[in-house]
C-alpha cells in the first residue's frame, strides 16, 4: 500500500494501527478515570515490580506524553528511510536486497513502536491505579525488545 511516496506492507500498517489503539485506549482510560486517581501515585518500580517511588499524578501525564512523543517520532521516521542507519545496507549489492532491508527495518520499527506503546500504557495504568507492576514486566520487556532486535539483525545479515 502506498501512502504519499512511501510503500507500506499491510502488516506494517496493522502494527502501526495496533500501537495507536493501545496508546489511545490507555489515554482515554486515564482521562475518564482522572478524577478518581489519587494525588500521589507510583513513579518508580524496582526489578520485582514493587513500588519504590511516588510522586504527583501529573507524572502519569508525563508518561503518556512521552509515549505519544516516541510513537509520533517513530511514525514520522517511517516516511524517511534514508534517515535510518540500517546495519550492513552498504554491503548489500542488489537493489532488491536493499529494498528488502528497508522493508525489514520498517517492520522492526513498527514492532518496537507497538512494544513501547504496550509497555508505557501498562505502566501508566499501573501508576493511575496505584498498584505494583508485574514481576515479569522487566524480564519480558527485555526479552521482547532484545529478541526483536536480534531477529532483525539476523534477517539483515542474510541479505546479499
Amino acid at each position: 500500500m502506498r501512502i504519499g511516496n512511501t510503500y507500506f506492507k499491510v502488516y506494517d500498517l496493522v502494527l502501526g494501527v495496533l500501537s495507536l489503539l493501545v496508546l489511545a485506549g490507555a489515554s482515554i482510560w486515564i482521562l475518564v478515570h482522572w478524577g478518581a486517581i489519587p494525588d500521589a501515585v507510583p513513579t518508580h518500580y524496582d526489578f520485582s515490580g514493587n513500588i519504590d517511588g511516588t510522586g504527583g499524578k501529573s507524572n502519569i501525564l508525563i508518561m503518556v506524553g512521552l509515549a505519544w512523543f516516541i510513537w509520533l517520532t517513530f511514525t514520522v521516521l517511517d516516511f524517511f528511510p534514508g534517515a535510518w542507519n540500517v546495519h550492513g545496507l552498504s554491503e548489500i549489492s542488489s537493489t532488491a536486497g536493499k529494498a528488502k532491508a528497508i522493508t525489514l527495518t520498517r517492520t522492526f520499527l513498527q514492532v518496537i513502536k507497538l512494544l513501547i506503546a504496550i509497555l508505557f500504557s501498562y505502566l501508566a495504568i499501573c501508576m493511575a491505579q496505584g498498584r505494583t507492576a508485574s514481576p515479569l514486566l522487566l524480564p519480558l520487556s527485555i526479552f521482547l525488545l532484545m529478541g526483536a532486535t536480534v531477529v532483525h539483525i539476523l534477517l539483515l545479515s542474510r541479505l546479499k
